[in-house]
């Protein structure tokens, strides 16, 4: 954002107040995430197929696209009103212009996240498959041997009486 809306002033939930004040909040729960992301990120790099570091990089990017999704709605409802600010005049056309930029970086955002939540997902089900393939071919291993077990069993029994 870096004080690109600075000096916009708007009324979010029944309060005037200025719009990168109002934005605070939620700024610095995407800031919190994009850190949590960067360090699962980096984890990831060493070890891509760790269960427990997809399904946290899963859950922190819906936290991410959550707060994203937040942000961009208080923008377009402070867009609306700077319009209305601008049409009167008492907002200027490079503040709007910001505002208009902050807009369309923050979808680009939200793009991006739901990209790598979506490739995330498939991570994780190419994960659950692999492992249930392997579930599977275990079971038909020990299938075979309890199998075979019953069998050799009855043929050394059958032997000793023939004997």
């Amino acid at each position: 954002m870096a004080g690109r809306i600075q000096g916009i002033t708007v009324e979010i939930g029944g309060d005037t107040t200025k719009l990168e004040k109002a934005l605070r909040g939620v700024n610095a729960t995407i800031r919190s995430t994009q850190s949590q992301l960067k360090d699962i990120n980096k984890l990831l790099k060493l070890d891509p197929s760790n269960t427990e570091l997809l399904s946290q990089k899963h859950r922190v990017l819906k936290d991410a696209i959550g707060a994203t999704k937040e942000k961009l709605d208080a923008l377009k409802t402070a867009q609306e009103q700077a319009k209305q600010q601008l049409e009167s005049g008492t907002l200027g056309q490079d503040k709007y212009d910001a505002l208009q930029r902050e807009i369309i970086e923050t979808e680009q955002e939200l793009q991006r996240l739901q990209q790598e939540s979506l490739n995330t997902n498939a991570a994780l089900e190419k994960m659950d498959a692999v492992g249930k393939t392997l579930e599977n071919a275990g079971n038909r291993k020990k299938e075979s041997y309890s199998v075979r077990g019953i069998t050799q069993f009855r043929a050394s029994a059958t032997t000793r009486t023939a004997c």
